[in-house]
């Protein structure tokens, strides 16, 4: 296919070609202690597709405990599930999120930025 002439239309982009929308994942993890971390993981590639390995961990520090925060690019206009896990500093996993009887779910927008304010369900 040849590139279009100068001055023609430009050609619309695939889905495949749309930008990432910015995530920021915020859960309160009040029993969380000094060495475990508090992470995001679920059912996209970018959230690790359900593989605690491959989760996205979030930070606190010693103003924001018990809040945890991370950042994330995810697509646009996708369905996607997800929930808190918290690992020990070995990496292990203590716990999932029980508190739901589902998966925390939701579309990400087209466009723009997505941000959970949650609480870590189940403890």
């Amino acid at each position: 296919m040849a590139a279009p002439a100068a001055g023609s239309p430009s050609v619309t982009a695939s889905a495949a070609e749309v930008a990432p929308i910015a995530a920021t994942f915020n859960v309160v993890a009040d029993f969380t202690v000094w060495g475990q971390t508090v992470y995001v993981v679920g059912s996209i590639p970018e959230l690790g597709s359900w593989n605690p390995a491959a989760a996205v961990p979030l930070t606190t520090s010693g103003r924001a405990w018990p809040n945890w925060y991370g950042n994330v690019a995810l697509p646009a206009n996708t369905y996607i599930e997800f929930q808190y896990i918290v690992k020990g500093a070995d990496g292990s996993v203590l716990r999932w999120e029980k508190g739901y009887q589902q998966n925390r779910t939701t579309i990400t927008p087209p466009t723009g930025t997505y941000v959970t304010h949650d609480t870590f369900g189940g403890y």
